[in-house]
């Protein structure tokens, strides 16, 4: 720390950066200050000067020391160099340049046992499936059987959790909906809050409309029998509004049926290697077909297929940016990627396969930053980042921890991965490709299903293979991005 000193130091003189340059003039002064101790001498070229003292100065000259300014200066002068000099270590320490990154801490907001005692042993029910309403305010989680030797021969269970006010802003059970076959997949609409669908290992569709928080008669839609020739049904999305009206759009041209205002479109997918395109209205009870695509069925290698994502469309990028909003990924239990095209002419829109992985793809999903990137997950922990314009992956991770799921944070270029052991649940960022430090997401069971709302706080939930429901609140505003993160 920077203090005074009672002896005289030599002259420091700075260059001026003016562009004009003046006449040098120098000048020298000198003064004691017998009572504070403190003094200073400038020497210079020129016959200028002057020497004064505290008893000689002239109490009638402008330059007048206010009387006390010495001993405030005293008691201040201390406490400020001090702060600064603190101030100057927080800097150092904290700099931006640092390699060392802030380590986040997820914070457990809720944990819950839905398995309520089912199955027992090697027949224990886990958790299947997790997904959010778009208000952030209900939860639903379906119960069943991971592996099965043959035909599903167990019951499935649906349990949904609604955010109680009175309850201590807790998640607590609200409803159950019960199938003949385990529930392998469900999901809440992006938009309609009410609306839930699911699959099941029987190849059924089902639409539920929780409009009054319950399941009365006639608010269950089922599609019809057979679609995905009995197989099970291995992933759903629901179509956003551009995606949405196409659809409806390709239906009024083959049909020529006009459209209801409550239409929605949702796409099925199944072990079959089909993909069906739905026209669902819960009040209408209208559940028909506009398109069934059989991917690859024209190269006579129809994939088991595991899980399939849509392009997202942004209609307010420049022309320059946009790319065409008709694509779709599919992925395979054989470890390959199908790029697809929207087409009510052909049974299959597969137009390329990519380079894939070597196992099992467990899911993907497109990014909702960088509307061309998505990203694939493999059973051998690795981790595919593609460009839809290039035939090759633009990066490839290797993970050194099993991985079981994966999602994006709505927000940032990080994925969400489900792991099977240790860590719980891990942050990559994908533009880096390195793992975001999170404290808090420790544990020792597989997490079989993982899903993410970002209505307010960042709320992360995970089923897992033990039947327990976990919700994290995650700061993801702490985490850093630059530049090249957000345009990778």
């Amino acid at each position: 720390m920077s203090t005074f000193s009672g002896y005289d130091s030599e002259a420091v003189g700075f260059e001026s950066i003016e562009s004009k340059k003046k006449p040098e003039t120098t000048c020298g002064t000198q003064t004691n200050y017998t009572n504070s101790g403190v003094g200073c001498q400038t020497n210079s070229t020129t016959d200028i000067g002057c020497t004064a003292s505290s008893k000689d100065f002239d109490r009638k000259s402008t330059h007048t020391t206010p009387p006390g300014l010495n001993e405030f200066l005293r008691k201040v002068v201390p406490g400020m160099m001090e702060q600064l000099d603190q101030k100057d270590l927080e800097y150092r320490y904290n700099s931006s340049d640092s390699e060392e990154e802030d380590v986040l801490n997820a914070k457990l907001f809720q944990e819950l046992k839905v398995q309520d005692g089912i199955g027992s042993g090697d027949h224990q029910s886990s958790v299947l499936g997790v997904t959010w309403s778009s208000a952030g305010n209900s939860l639903a989680v379906s119960i069943g059987q991971l592996q099965h030797d043959t035909w599903c021969q167990n019951s499935g269970l649906i349990k949904v959790y609604t955010l109680k006010r009175s309850g201590g802003d807790k998640f607590a059970h609200s409803l159950d909906i019960t199938e003949k076959n385990c529930v392998t997949v469900l999901k809440y609409h992006p938009s309609v809050a009410a609306l839930l669908a699911y699959g099941t290992t029987s190849g059924e569709v089902v639409l539920c409309n929780l409009m009054n928080g319950n399941l009365e008669e006639g608010t269950q839609l089922t599609s019809p029998c057979d679609c995905h020739n009995s197989r099970r049904v291995s992933a759903l999305q629901w179509a956003d509004a551009p995606l949405a009206n196409r659809y409806l759009i390709m239906q009024i041209h083959n049909n020529g049926k006009r459209r209801g205002a409550a239409d929605q479109v949702l796409t099925s997918s199944g072990s079959d290697g089909s993909i069906n395109v739905w026209q669902v209205n819960s009040n209408l009870k209208v559940f028909e077909s506009i398109v069934k695509y059989q991917i690859n069925s024209t190269r006579k290698t129809t994939p088991d297929i595991t899980c399939f994502d849509y392009i997202k469309s942004y209609p307010l990028r420049s022309s320059n940016d946009r790319l065409p909003d008709d694509i779709f990924v599919v992925g395979s239990k054989c470890g390959r990627l199908y790029l697809c095209k929207i087409s009510s002419e052909s049974s299959d829109p597969v137009y390329e396969v990519l380079d894939g992985h070597r196992t099992c793809v467990l899911d993907v999903a497109f990014s909702m930053q960088k509307c061309n990137i998505f990203v694939s997950v493999s059973m051998d922990s690795e981790v595919r980042v593609h460009d839809v314009l290039q035939s090759g992956p633009i990066r490839v991770m290797f993970l050194d921890h099993p991985v079981s799921c994966l999602t994006w944070l709505p927000t940032m270029p990080c994925v969400v991965m489900g792991l099977t052991q240790e860590d719980l649940i891990k942050l990559y960022n994908v533009s880096s490709g390195k793992e975001v430090p999170v404290e808090g997401f420790s544990g020792n069971v597989c997490v079989t299903s993982v899903s993410v709302s970002h209505v307010g706080s960042c709320r992360i939930a995970a089923g897992d293979a033990e039947g327990r429901l976990r919700i994290w609140e995650v700061p993801t505003r702490r985490i850093k991005m630059t530049a090249d993160d957000l345009d990778f």
